[in-house]
Parts: C-alpha cells; sequence; structure tokens
C-alpha cells in the first residue's frame, strides 16, 4: 500500500481573479485557503467578491461580508444591489449602469447557492490551506464527541452506583439519531425500556438528565412530546421514566448522600450497590420502595415550551402532550412560547426596522410592533420557572416542545446558565453550546441555511442567535458574573454563519462524525481561546451565586451591535480617521432615499473605516490601497515588559492595531473593553517591571556579598493585583547594625504584605517605608512621624510603629539624664558663686585691715559703711554671673537626639569650670 501526500493546493488550488480592469488590485488582505474570484468598481468605490466574502470599499469606509452571512440579495431600482444579512444587517451597493449591477447580482448569487458536496464550503479549503501554512490558532480546541459527557458526571456528582447509570443504547445511533452516543438515565429503566419510550416520543428524543443541583439533587431532563394523537394513546413505559427520574432524584439529593456516608450499614445503600457491582439493574419497585417514606419526594415538572392550544393542535399530527391523569406524579405547565415561524416573521420585521429611516417618531412604537423583545422576554421567564423549580423548590424538571430541538435547547440552556457559574466560564460556555445544541441535536444547518441544510426557506429561524441575544441580556444585567465579554459573543453570532469554521455545519453528532467535521475543519473555540485579551471580561469575579434576571420587556435592550452594527469597526488605522464612531448619530446611515452614494449601508459602514484620501488619488480611479497585510498568526494583545514606565507609555493604545482580526472580518469595538484591555497591559507591563527590578536588586546583593532568601515562584505571582500573593518575606538581614550603614531599604517588590500586621497589600492598601529601619509597611503600621538626626533626617519623617517607641524611648531616657544633669551643674555653680562670694570679702577685709587701723576707729568704722554695700553688690553680681553662665550654656535640642551614643553633655563640665575662671577677674577689680 503506497501513500501520497496530498497538498492543499491540489485539493483546493487558489484562483486568478478576474478584473474589470488590469489596474485593479486585492482590496483586502486574504485568510487561508481564500481565492479572490472578481474584482470590479462600483459607482464611487471597489468591489471583490472572493470564495469567503464580499468586499466593497468607497469613500466612507468598507463593508465586509461572509457569503455564509447574506440571506437574501435583489437588484432594485436599475443600478443597486440589496443584500439582507441572517444577523440583521441590510447593505445597499450603487453601480454606475445597470449591466454591472446585473452581472454582480449573478456573481453573488452563485456563490452563496447551495453546495453541492460538503467540501465545497470555505471551511474546508480554510483548514487545509491553514494547516499547510502553520495556523496554529485551533491547537488544543478540547472539542471531540462527547468530551463533555464523563467530566460533567463527575463536575455534577451524579450518583452512578444507586440512583443512575450510563446508557449505551444509542452508541450507533439506532435509538435515536440526533441524541449523543452516551446518556444518563436512571438505574431502574433497561434499554429494552428506552427502546419502547422511544417509539413514544417524537423524532424518538426520549427523556434525558442533562443537568443536576448538586446541593438539592433535583434534575433536569429535556425531550420531546409524546405521540398522544387524537386516540389518546399512552405509555406504561414513558410514565414509568418520568416516575424514575422524580425517585432517582430523591434518592440521589444531597440528604440521601450524606446519610449513605454516614452510616454505611444502609441496607438498601449495600443492596442497590452490590447488585450494580454484579451486574444488576435494581428495578422502580426497589427504587421507589426505598423513596416511598420520604416526605421530600415531589412531583415532577414539565415544562411545556407551548401554549395549550398549539399543544393540543399537535394531536391531529399524531403529537400531543402529556395526560396528567396518566401522569399523576407530574404538574404540566404551559409556556405559550411562539414557534419558529413566528420567531422568523418577528426577525424579518425587525431588521427592517433597523434600517429604516433613523428621524421617524414612531421608532420604539414599531420595536414593540416586532415583538422581538417579547419573544427575549417569554424565553427569559420560562428559564427562571425552570430555575425556580430546581432551586427553590428542589423539584426535577422535564423541558420539551414539540420536537425538542429549538425552544427545548433554548429553555434547557438557559437555565443552566442561571444556575450554574461554570457554564458562565469560557470553558463551561463551549461545554453548555456543544452539550444542549450541537450533541443533542438542533437543526443547526436548517435553520442556519448553511451547509448541506435542508434548502426550505421555512427551516430557517434565528433561533439560536436568539437565545445568544438572552445570553447578551444576562451579561449586561450581571456584567462581573461572566468570565466572557460581549465581543465573545458578537463573534459566535458571526461564525454561526461565517462558514469559516465547522463547528456549527451540520445538524446532529451523528452528521459531524459522518462527514468528518472535526477532522477536516477548524473549531471555533480554538479561535476564541487563542485571544484571550479580547474576549476575556476583566470585571469577572467568580462567585457561586444563582442569578435572577429582570424578564420583563422594559428591562430589556436591543442587540445593537449585531442588528445595527453600533460600535463595530470604528477604530482609527494610522492617518485615517472614523467614520461612524465619529459622525452625529443623525447623520449616520440607515437613509434610503435614492439619491446617496455609491454604497449605502443601514449601519453606515459600521464594518469598516474611513481611509482619508486626497483629491485626485487612486480612489477616484477606482484604486484603494489595501489595508495592512494579515498576520497569519495574530499579535499579542498584552505589552512586554518595558524598562521605564514613563508618560508615552501610559498614553499608548497597544491593543487592536489591525483593522481585520484572523478570521478575516472586522474587529468589534467595544470601548469599555478597549480601556479594559488597555489597563490590563499596563499592569502586566509593570509586573513585568517589577519583576526585573527585583531579579537587578537580588543580583545586586549577591555581588555584594549579601545572599536574599529564595525567591518567590512563580505560581505564587497573582496578576490580577500586581503584588506577589505568597505570604513570605524577603529577608534583608545581611549587614550588621553600625552607625557608619546607611539603612538598607527594602525594594517595594520584595514583599506583598505588611511586615508589621501581615495584611496583604493591593491597589487599596499602599506600601510605605520607614525611614529608620528601612522595612515596608502599611498605612496603618507607620502613622509616627519623627526626626532622626543620624540619618541626616532633621524634620519629622514616616516610621513604623517599632522604631518609633524605641526612637521615642531613647529621647525619654536621654532627656532624664540631661535634666539630672542640668540640675547638678547649677547647684554646682551656685556653690561655686557663694564660696567665690565668700572669698571676696575675705580679700576686701584683710587689705585694707592695716591701713584701717592706723588711722584710727572713725576711719575704720566709716570705711565699713562705705565697703558692705559693694561687697554684697559684688557677691550678688558674681552669684547671678555664675547663675547666668549656667543658664546661657546652650542646652541641646531634645527634639533632634536619636540616641544617647549620639549625645554628648559638656553642660556638667563647663559650668563646673566657670566660676574658676570668673575668681581672679572679681579679686582684680
Amino acid at each position: 500500500i503506497m501513500f501520497t501526500m496530498v497538498k492543499a493546493a491540489d485539493l483546493y488550488p487558489y484562483r486568478e481573479p478576474q478584473k474589470e480592469k488590469e489596474e485593479l488590485s486585492s482590496l483586502h488582505p486574504c485568510v487561508p485557503g481564500e481565492s479572490v474570484l472578481f474584482i470590479g468598481e462600483t459607482r464611487k468605490g471597489c468591489i471583490s467578491l472572493s470564495n469567503y466574502r464580499l468586499y466593497v470599499t468607497t469613500a466612507p469606509g468598507f463593508i465586509n461580508i461572509p457569503l455564509g452571512l447574506i440571506d437574501q440579495i435583489e437588484s432594485r431600482d436599475l443600478f443597486y444591489i440589496y443584500i439582507y444579512c441572517k444577523d440583521g444587517r441590510y447593505y445597499r451597493i450603487q453601480f454606475a449602469t445597470a449591466p454591472a449591477c446585473e452581472e454582480w447580482t449573478k456573481r453573488i448569487l452563485d456563490e452563496i447557492s447551495p453546495p453541492v458536496k460538503i467540501e465545497d464550503i470555505f471551511a474546508f479549503a480554510h483548514f487545509a490551506w491553514a494547516n499547510e501554512l502553520g495556523l496554529d490558532e485551533g491547537e488544543g480546541s478540547g472539542e471531540g464527541e462527547g468530551s463533555w459527557f464523563r467530566s460533567e458526571l463527575a463536575r455534577l456528582r451524579f450518583d452512578l452506583q444507586g440512583a443512575w447509570r450510563v446508557s449505551m443504547a444509542n452508541q450507533d445511533h439506532k435509538l435515536c439519531p440526533t441524541y449523543p452516543q452516551e446518556l444518563l438515565l436512571p438505574a431502574c429503566i433497561s434499554d429494552s425500556t428506552l427502546e419502547k419510550v422511544a417509539q413514544f416520543r417524537s423524532s424518538r428524543r426520549i427523556p434525558a438528565v442533562v443537568w443536576r443541583n448538586t446541593a438539592n439533587g433535583a434534575v433536569l431532563a429535556r425531550c420531546s412530546q409524546p405521540e398522544v394523537g387524537w386516540l389518546g394513546w399512552r405509555s406504561a413505559e414513558d410514565e414509568e421514566l418520568v416516575r424514575a427520574i422524580a425517585d432517582a432524584s430523591a434518592y440521589d439529593s444531597t440528604l440521601r448522600q450524606r446519610s449513605v456516608s454516614e452510616s454505611s450499614s444502609c441496607d438498601a445503600s449495600s443492596a442497590s450497590t452490590s447488585s450494580l457491582h454484579n451486574g444488576e439493574i435494581p428495578s422502580l419497585k426497589d427504587l421507589s420502595a426505598e423513596v416511598a417514606g420520604r416526605s421530600d419526594v415531589k412531583k415532577v415538572l414539565i415544562i411545556d415550551a407551548r401554549s395549550y392550544a398549539a399543544a393540543v393542535g399537535n394531536r391531529a399530527r399524531g403529537g400531543g402532550v402529556e395526560c396528567q391523569e396518566y401522569y399523576s406524579n407530574a404538574e404540566i405547565l404551559f409556556m405559550n412560547m411562539a414557534n419558529i415561524h413566528s420567531i422568523r416573521k418577528s426577525f424579518v420585521a425587525l431588521r427592517f426596522l433597523c434600517h429604516s429611516s433613523p428621524d421617524q417618531t414612531a421608532w420604539f412604537q414599531g420595536l414593540d410592533g416586532t415583538k422581538w423583545l417579547h419573544h427575549i422576554s417569554g424565553l427569559l421567564k420560562a428559564a427562571v420557572r425552570c430555575a425556580q423549580a430546581l432551586q427553590t423548590e428542589g423539584r426535577p424538571v422535564i423541558v420539551h416542545c414539540s420536537d425538542g430541538w429549538d425552544r427545548t435547547p433554548q429553555i434547557v440552556s438557559l437555565a443552566e446558565l442561571i444556575l450554574d457559574p461554570y457554564y458562565r466560564t469560557m470553558e463551561g460556555f463551549q461545554v453548555l453550546i456543544e452539550k444542549e445544541w450541537l450533541d443533542f441535536g438542533h437543526k443547526m444547518a436548517d435553520r442556519c441555511g448553511q451547509g448541506l441544510g435542508c434548502t426550505d426557506p421555512n427551516e430557517r429561524s434565528p433561533i439560536f442567535l436568539q437565545w445568544l441575544d438572552c445570553v447578551h441580556q444576562l451579561l449586561l444585567q450581571f456584567p462581573v458574573s461572566f468570565q466572557f465579554n460581549l465581543t465573545f459573543l458578537f463573534k459566535i453570532a458571526q461564525h454561526t454563519y461565517s462558514n469559516i469554521f465547522g463547528t456549527f455545519l451540520t445538524n446532529s453528532l451523528l452528521e459531524r462524525k459522518r462527514l468528518k467535521i472535526k477532522e477536516r475543519t477548524r473549531s471555533i473555540w480554538g479561535f476564541l481561546r487563542s485571544h484571550p485579551a479580547k474576549f476575556r471580561n476583566f470585571l469577572f469575579s467568580r462567585k457561586d451565586e444563582v442569578l435572577w434576571p429582570k424578564c420583563e420587556v422594559r428591562d430589556l435592550l436591543l442587540w445593537t451591535n449585531v442588528y445595527v452594527g453600533e460600535g463595530c469597526g470604528d477604530m482609527t488605522l494610522p492617518g485615517s480617521v472614523t467614520s461612524a464612531a465619529a459622525t452625529p448619530k443623525s447623520e449616520k446611515g440607515r437613509s434610503r432615499d435614492s439619491s446617496g452614494e455609491s454604497l449605502e449601508t443601514d449601519t453606515r459602514l459600521q464594518n469598516g473605516w474611513k481611509e482619508s484620501t486626497p483629491e485626485g488619488s487612486d480612489e477616484d480611479k477606482g484604486m484603494v490601497p489595501p489595508p495592512p497585510p494579515l498576520p497569519l498568526r495574530p499579535e499579542r494583545q498584552i505589552e512586554s515588559s518595558t524598562d521605564t514606565l514613563v508618560e508615552d507609555q501610559l498614553t499608548a493604545q497597544p491593543t487592536f492595531i489591525t483593522p481585520l482580526d484572523s478570521d478575516g472580518l472586522a474587529s468589534f469595538n467595544d470601548e469599555v473593553q478597549r480601556r479594559m484591555v488597555e489597563i490590563f497591559s499596563l499592569h502586566q507591563a509593570e509586573l513585568s517591571s517589577l519583576k526585573r527590578d527585583l531579579q537587578m536588586s537580588r543580583m545586586a546583593l549577591t555581588q555584594a556579598g549579601l545572599v536574599p532568601s529564595d525567591p518567590v515562584p512563580e505560581e505564587h505571582v497573582d496578576c490580577r493585583s500586581g503584588v506577589e500573593s505568597a505570604t513570605s518575606e524577603v529577608s534583608w538581614e545581611a549587614v550588621e547594625e553600625g552607625e557608619t550603614r546607611p539603612t538598607l531599604w527594602v525594594p517595594d517588590h520584595a514583599a506583598s504584605a505588611c511586615m508589621g500586621c501581615h495584611t496583604q497589600f493591593w491597589f487599596g492598601r499602599r506600601k510605605h517605608h520607614c525611614r529608620s529601619c528601612g522595612r515596608l509597611f502599611c498605612s496603618e503600621c507607620s502613622e509616627q512621624s519623627v526626626p532622626i538626626p543620624a540619618e541626616q533626617l532633621y524634620t519629622p519623617v514616616r516610621v513604623c510603629d517599632s522604631c518609633y517607641d524605641d526612637l521615642t524611648a531613647d529621647r525619654q531616657t536621654w532627656s532624664d539624664q540631661k535634666i539630672r544633669d542640668f540640675e547638678k551643674a547649677r547647684e554646682s555653680a551656685a556653690a561655686a558663686a557663694v564660696a567665690a562670694t565668700t572669698k571676696i570679702r575675705e580679700t576686701n577685709v584683710v587689705a585694707p585691715a592695716v591701713g584701717a587701723a592706723a588711722a584710727g576707729p572713725a576711719t575704720m568704722q566709716q570705711q565699713q559703711k562705705i565697703e558692705e554695700p559693694e561687697e554684697e553688690e559684688a557677691g550678688a553680681t558674681a552669684a547671678a554671673a555664675a547663675v547666668k553662665a549656667v543658664e546661657e550654656e546652650e542646652e541641646p535640642d531634645l527634639t533632634y537626639c536619636d540616641s544617647v551614643n549620639n549625645c554628648t553633655t559638656t553642660t556638667t563640665t563647663k559650668a563646673v569650670t566657670e566660676p574658676d575662671n570668673s575668681q581672679p577677674v572679681a579679686a582684680e577689680s
């Protein structure tokens, strides 16, 4: 056997475009596998048609429509082509001549015609060329048949050893061709019973359990209508299955699991477990006996999405609704939801309204007349009622409509989204869509009009788009509860019809396996996961809570980003100006007067940008310079680390630098999301810079002989807050304290928590350095201020509480000692002054004593009277001078002393020696 490697160029060769003029060139970068087929001119621009999209340029900007997104196209008014899209948008292209208009209408109709074989769809050519060119966006998508089933069983904690079992009766899709291979059912229901139940249910879609409330054990199941008919047929096996779901749900409740874990000697539990280990299936009688004595066994709530009249009317076609008398343990509730035909009619009216004249006064009245928001409100109410039964009432729920593949997945998936926070993550949302929509057989190809689906227009209806609109309403009401953003939903809505991915090309899992869609096409989930910065909700907060949305029409908003195009593609290119975003709303398109430009899009070119071209440029001649080339691997949206965060970097906008994404479509422009990406990018850059500075500090300390502690592992770094979340602190005790060593400051990035109270730092709790010890503290642990003369800080500076206590204690000790020394010096000075006065008095008395004796007694007495005041005055003057010398001695400022070791006291010595210096002066006088 010989194998030959077949290249993509052999299977899907590129084709040379047919040009109306030789000077015309490609108008846009091509994605892998895309071939430009035709290039021509409109009245004031250019037009190109490829096997993937229709691309038109004009003075205001450009439009970019995937061919799979085109619903209808018609030529009217001689020169105009009217294009109606499946997502609600509308475009009008004007040509210079009527023959050119007819020719381009024919070309577009030929390209959007249903494919003859599945390989004619662009997704297969794109996959082949992407693999050959090395495009790896789809790697690790995780999509596979039944890949979600086992993980969901483990996550929802189904008791597979007692109440439930996994049936492989549909292994070859013979039991039900539109169901997955593995089905979760009550353990007491055998495969033979399933076959009889399948015969009683429409399209053989039996009740299958898809979700479980881990808090109370209530389960959610889905199926199709019973085939009751006019004769009122019944099925004992179907009634048995419904009753078994209620009993198994009660058996598998949280209370039962707790009692089993606490008491392993329960006879019924051991009997059930042993029977399962032996390959036996417990009977419904045994299971009912287990729960017969329990008071919390509740009736099953059967939610019929139809109205009662529609359910009874379906009996004429062999359908119908469960009879209350036969299902005594069930309660039936009708939700009055419209069928696919009413939804399609409402959507067409909405599309016409969104692109009517914007200056009409009754626009909201017209919106109410379309009933679109009424249908959204009814769907949300049905999902909330289902969630109430599962969460509040703790009762099992079975949901069905007519065939169980339109309104049923809408209600079931929306209820799970409300109840389970896992489905609000990117991974969980993928699981939700794969489970409830793709594997359980929503007719995606028929409803979206793509692939090898039915060509009957009556089978088309925007059921999945309506459900995405409901998710959009939830995201608006709960902006922090979803990990993904509106751009994520917008891209899913686009690629539901774009035909570049194979995720939504078939009606069931069986068709995907038969056509080998997974092996031969790319998955949309790989593309979405390859751009986390663009599709991630930066406000997301993971909380285990149930969402209770407001469901009234007054609480809902029109999804203008999809139906009208507001906010799409208004990014400014370098050297260009915006069109839609820069013009007032009153000047935006949606005008349908015949005197328009060459391209009148009622969304005013929300898919493109307005290129600023000078007069007489190539554009007037039909030549438009193409946009920048589209990279195979999109550039990262997160900035790399920078050397220094300067002002220029703070004002830069590093994201959404190209007008087209890697899928070839325009970037969805959400101002809030763009700003969040900028904040996150700057935060990541700052975090990288701090990490680099930390590494350089460690290297510097190592070179200086100061070895810091082990670095903090990368897994301990919290990217959301930008600080290290490890509780361990870096050790900086490498130096000995000395008078000649400066204070070693701990770098800002070296500590994630306060070194005093150990509270984690974050944006609201800043870091502060202690000027004395150099460590990092929060504001509560460093509220004090004190001067530190040893550090040449003579004004009060911030210090930690510990250093403040040490500094103030040293100051107080030094102050007490200084006061004692001062008092002692003062007493010594006073004593010295008294001694000096006495000595002076004695000297003055002895010196003139001889002369006085010779002069006689009278003269001595007179001289004594004269000298006594002088002696007293001189003694007082000397004492005052000594005391003043002590008092005027410069007293050291107590405020500027840091420790006893740094202070020197000379007052005592000076006070003692000063009287000795004054004594000779007094004697001479």
